[in-house]
């Protein structure tokens, strides 16, 4: 980030996304919106290519920060299986939420989860022997669609099933990676959610006045805070880690730590703000309820911490039984 510190270029860029996102956010509050234009009248080809990492970051920081509904998830899924697709696509069908966003398809019934209308044309993947992926690309109007009765009320997710009309291609790859980048996108997406929250919770208690004194001079709401923010500065750091090794164990990680430094904030920040924080009228619900939402994409932390388990068990040299002792996740040399 020196060359951004030194030019000052990246600070204009990420100005210009935050407003971007909040006035789709405040226009065209409860729709789901393709950004693609307004990306591109900022010049976005430009900027990816001098800040590839940054430029993926910075979007799900501000819709995070924002509330905004786009569809940069489909956007950072898409990149990945670009190299099988056959022309352009709206939408990637993610797997039901029971599934870790691992393939259950097959090519005579499929169901899933579009985020936002079922319209254009839908990236469906379907699961094969040995824990292949292939990927068919169907037409919105060959699916059934309903719109999904869910916990943060303004979001747009669509249930979607039907069967596949065209022949799929392999793409076990192409699918890890594209899975493996959402996750990092959402763990960032999360943990922006995270900090509104935490940052509502310490102005609440800032000004709130019990007693006499502020509500955040007394000793527990102030420990129960920073306990909060310790785990939260925590998830940050891996995923700081996981943006920076591109790998799919760090991504998965850093998911799962993100949604529970979330968990762990909302929990908090809804004790120390008592009853107003439930109401419509206060902003802290918005945040909160968001990010169980965007949790359950691709697997929620508590999904994903027993997948971590697993493969830190199968990963170990003598696999384990029980009176055996944990495999090292950390080791130290001299």
């Amino acid at each position: 980030m020196s060359q951004q510190a030194v030019d000052g270029s990246w600070q204009m860029v990420e100005d210009a996304v935050f407003r971007l996102f909040e006035e789709l956010a405040g226009k065209r509050a409860g729709e789901h919106l393709a950004i693609g234009g307004r990306l591109t009248e900022l010049g976005w080809s430009e900027i990816e290519a001098e800040y590839p990492v940054e430029a993926c970051e910075l979007l799900f920081r501000a819709q995070g920060r924002s509330l905004a509904l786009t569809d940069c998830l489909d956007r950072v899924m898409l990149a990945e299986l670009a190299g099988v697709l056959d022309g352009p696509v709206a939408h990637v069908l993610l797997p039901d939420l029971s599934t870790n966003c691992m393939p259950g398809f097959d090519a005579d019934q499929v169901s899933g989860i579009v985020l936002g209308p079922l319209e254009g044309r839908i990236v469906v993947p379907v699961a094969g022997p040995n824990s292949t992926v292939s990927v068919a690309v169907v037409d919105a109007s060959r699916l059934d669609g309903r719109r999904l009765d869910t916990f943060d009320a303004s979001t747009h997710w669509t249930g979607v099933s039907g069967s596949i009309d065209t022949p799929p291609v392999e793409a076990t790859n192409e699918w890890k990676n594209a899975v493996t980048a959402a996750r990092r996108a959402l763990a960032t997406e999360l943990v922006e959610l995270a900090e509104q929250a935490l940052r509502i919770a310490v102005e609440h208690v800032s000004v709130r006045v019990q007693f006499g004194a502020p509500i955040g001079s007394f000793q527990s709401p102030r420990h129960a805070l920073a306990d909060a923010s310790a785990v939260l500065a925590g998830a940050r750091a891996l995923l700081g880690e996981a943006w920076r090794d591109g790998g799919e164990l760090l991504a998965l990680a850093a998911k799962a730590a993100a949604g529970r430094a979330h968990r762990a904030v909302s929990d908090v920040a809804l004790q120390v703000c008592g009853a107003i924080g439930l109401t419509a009228e206060h902003d802290l619900h918005r945040y909160v309820t968001r990010g169980f939402q965007v949790d359950a994409l691709c697997g929620s932390h508590d999904q994903l911490e027993g997948l971590l388990a697993e493969r830190l068990f199968e990963d170990s040299d003598e696999g384990w039984a029980p009176g055996r002792a944990l495999p090292a996740v950390v080791t130290w040399t001299d």
